[in-house]
C-alpha cells in the first residue's frame, strides 16, 4: 500500500501539443490559402481574414488550455483537470479500487493502458487514458493511491472494458449518437466554408 503522504504531479504527453499544432496548421493552410487567393482577386479578402483570425484564436485557446491539464496526488486527494472538463477532486478515503487495464482502441495493434479509480460500490471516480498519458505516469499515479493496484494482464477491446467496468465510459464514449453528431457537425462546417467561398466570389 502506498503512503498517502506521497505527492506527485503528471502532465499529458507533450507530443499531443505538437500533433495538435501540426494538425491545425495543415488543416488551415489549404482552405485559407485558396480563400485568400480568390479573395484578393475579387477584393473580398477581409471576411476571410476575420474568419481566419477567429479560427486562430479558438485554436490557440484550446492549445493553451491543454497546457493546464494535469493529474496530481496529494496527502488527502486525487485531483485532475482535462481540456474541456472542470477540476475533479477525489478524496483518497473514497477510493476503494484501483485498476490498470490494457485495451485495444479502434484498429490499433498496441494496447493502451487505462487507469480506473472506483469507490466501494464500483462507481468510477477517476479515469486516465493512456492515449494522452505516458504509461509510466499512469503506474506512478496508481502506486501513489492508498489501495492495492489490480493489474489486468490480458488486453481487451475498449468495448469489453466498458462492459466489464460499467460507468467507466465518459459521456462521449461508446455512444453511436455522438459519432453521428460529429459527422453532422463536420458536414455543417464544410457547408459553412462553401457558403463563405460563394459569398467571397459573388
Amino acid at each position: 500500500m502506498a503512503s498517502t503522504t506521497t505527492s506527485i504531479l503528471v502532465r499529458p504527453r507533450r507530443s499531443l501539443m505538437t500533433t495538435a499544432f501540426v494538425s491545425i496548421v495543415l488543416g488551415m493552410l489549404p482552405v485559407f490559402g485558396v480563400l485568400y487567393w480568390f479573395g484578393v482577386q475579387h477584393g473580398s479578402w477581409m471576411p476571410v481574414l476575420i474568419v481566419h483570425l477567429v479560427m486562430v484564436v479558438l485554436s490557440v485557446g484550446v492549445m493553451l488550455r491543454q497546457l493546464t491539464v494535469y493529474t496530481a496526488v496529494s496527502a488527502s486527494e486525487l485531483t485532475g483537470r482535462g481540456i474541456f472538463s472542470p477540476l475533479e477532486r477525489v478524496p483518497l478515503d473514497r477510493i476503494a479500487k484501483v485498476t490498470l487495464v490494457p485495451t485495444y482502441i479502434g484498429q490499433a495493434s498496441e494496447p493502451v493502458q487505462q487507469l480506473l479509480v472506483r469507490d466501494a460500490a464500483g462507481h468510477r471516480l477517476f479515469r486516465m487514458r493512456g492515449t494522452f498519458w505516458h504509461a509510466g505516469d499512469l503506474a506512478t499515479v496508481a502506486a501513489a493511491l492508498p489501495v492495492a493496484v489490480t493489474v489486468v494482464k490480458e488486453p481487451m477491446s475498449i468495448q469489453e472494458f466498458f462492459r466489464l467496468y460499467p460507468g467507466s465510459a465518459y459521456w462521449f464514449e461508446n455512444r453511436p449518437a455522438v459519432r453521428v453528431a460529429v459527422v453532422v457537425l463536420a458536414v455543417l462546417l464544410v457547408a459553412a466554408v462553401t457558403a463563405l467561398i460563394q459569398a467571397v466570389f459573388r
